[in-house]
């Protein structure tokens, strides 16, 4: 699909009604300071992309350094030059969107409806969670039935105080008897409108398309004037998904519209995860929805391993299993704070060891591993991993083997946005997400700890 078509369905859809919209926003604020309204409770429904869930707009409040080339002439010469002005914009970039992300239900079994299904309970949240900086980052919206087609939908919105982005889960959930694909439609506005253009695609080219997994646009102005809005990156799905996306698009309008078309078994439940992050530059927006594409630690914190397994716009994502866990903090050296993991996954068959890169993130404390062909690695600085496989013919046989890593170093600024704070605390809850990257494969799990701290001695989190 070009920048210039969108779904009929979408655009024939006029959810346009003669009162005001009244909803109650919450604002969401990311590591840069950029402002998310999240709307709560909206009454009447005015223009789904204002609805439930959806983010009304954003700010980017940083300054932000544009250069602006013109040509001048000499005329002592004869000749041009093309000059560089270098200046900052100290006023905050807005507006991101008219109203972005409201979720509707388009289609049932390969069937159009007649009017989609908007999901818009108004109703308040449901719960609130996934702590970072004494702030609940995640609003748990309530279930919306649908009866007549056996559905009940919801959705989660998240901003990390850790970095910058904002995710929806939008779940569907079949409460019928048989087996029944769904068309889910996030539709939504962005603020530079008919201005609107595409700067980057995951593809290279200058189209959108269902195969590309993330994209990033900006506000086009006349030559000589300089955008006030800030740049926009959007993740669409992951590489080989289970069920990616079918169509995708940008109107001449600036309205979008992605759909996905899961098949749903009867109680199950479908998620389709995307991310939006606002930027002051083109190249920031690209350079975050490269990253977030991948699923780092932070773009999946507090999701639970059921909710892993349940989305449906990347490949399949499996938690490793954790024997045990423990990280020790100790405030009054340097370089002396440790990770110590145990733990079991599955791996498939045919794979060599030798030369097998290996990742792992425990809440953005990484380190990167070259295995031998036993699977182990040790780079001589307490840092170590070990994979024990069974191997036939130097290549491993599929089944289930332990893993086990220790990290050293200085970790006490990553791991206190989760908790794990240099103050006197005991047995206190928290959550910090693991991930693992061996070869193609990712496994990944939000695991809980139970943290007991001596301040300005030793913090010591345990595995539960």
């Amino acid at each position: 699909m070009t920048p210039g078509t969108l779904s009929a369905v979408v655009l024939a859809a006029s959810w346009l009604v003669a009162a005001t919209a009244h909803a109650l926003p919450i604002d969401l604020t990311d590591k840069d300071g950029t402002r998310y309204s999240i709307n709560t409770e909206v009454d009447p429904l005015s223009e789904v992309s204002y609805a439930s869930g959806a983010v009304t707009d954003a700010t980017y409040t940083k300054p932000v350094t544009v250069t602006s080339y013109f040509i001048g002439f000499t005329p002592w010469f004869g000749y041009t030059t093309v000059y560089s002005v270098q200046y900052t914009v100290n006023i905050p970039l807005t507006n991101a969107f008219a109203g972005f992300n409201g979720f509707l239900i388009t289609a049932i079994d390969g069937e159009t409806l007649a009017e989609p299904l908007v999901y818009n309970p108004n109703e308040p949240l449901t719960a609130s969670d996934c702590q970072q900086g004494n702030k609940d980052r995640q609003l748990h919206f309530p279930a919306q039935a649908y009866p007549d087609v056996g559905l009940e939908v919801a959705r989660s919105v998240f901003v990390p105080n850790n970095d910058n982005f904002v995710r929806w889960l939008n779940r569907i959930t079949n409460t019928g008897s048989t087996p029944v694909q769904v068309t889910a439609t996030l539709r939504g506005l962005l603020g530079s409108g008919a201005d609107t253009r595409l700067t980057a695609t995951s593809n290279g080219d200058s189209s959108l398309g269902v195969a590309d997994q993330w994209f990033t646009s900006a506000q086009a102005v006349p030559k000589g004037t300089r955008s006030t809005q800030p740049r926009i990156g959007f993740v669409v799905q992951g590489e080989n998904p289970i069920s990616g996306a079918t169509s995708a698009g940008i109107n001449s309008n600036g309205q979008t519209a992605f759909s996905y078309s899961p098949t749903i078994q009867p109680g199950q439940t479908a998620i389709v995860m995307t991310f939006v992050t606002v930027q002051g530059s083109s190249k920031q927006a690209k350079s975050k929805v490269e990253n977030l594409v991948t699923l780092p630690s932070k773009a999946i914190a507090c999701l639970t391993e059921t909710e892993l397994t349940q989305i449906v716009n990347y490949a399949p994502l499996a938690a490793p299993q954790t024997t045990k866990a423990t990280i020790v903090l100790k405030f009054a050296k340097t370089g002396a704070d440790t990770i110590e993991w145990k733990g079991n996954i599955t791996v498939g068959a045919g794979v060599s060891l030798q030369g097998l890169p290996v990742t792992v993130d425990v809440g953005g404390v990484t380190h990167a591993f070259v295995l031998n062909k036993k699977g182990k690695a040790k780079d001589g600085d307490g840092n170590s991993f070990h994979l024990k496989a069974k191997l036939k013919n130097g290549v491993t046989k599929a089944s289930p083997v332990k893993f086990s890593f220790q990290l050293k170093g200085d970790f006490q600024e990553a791991l206190a946005p989760y908790g794990l704070v240099d103050e006197a605390v005991q047995d206190v809850a928290v959550s910090i997400p693991v991930e693992l990257t061996a070869g193609a494969l990712t496994f990944a799990a939000d695991k809980g700890f139970t943290y007991t701290a001596k301040q300005g001695k030793k913090g010591t989190a345990k595995g539960s």
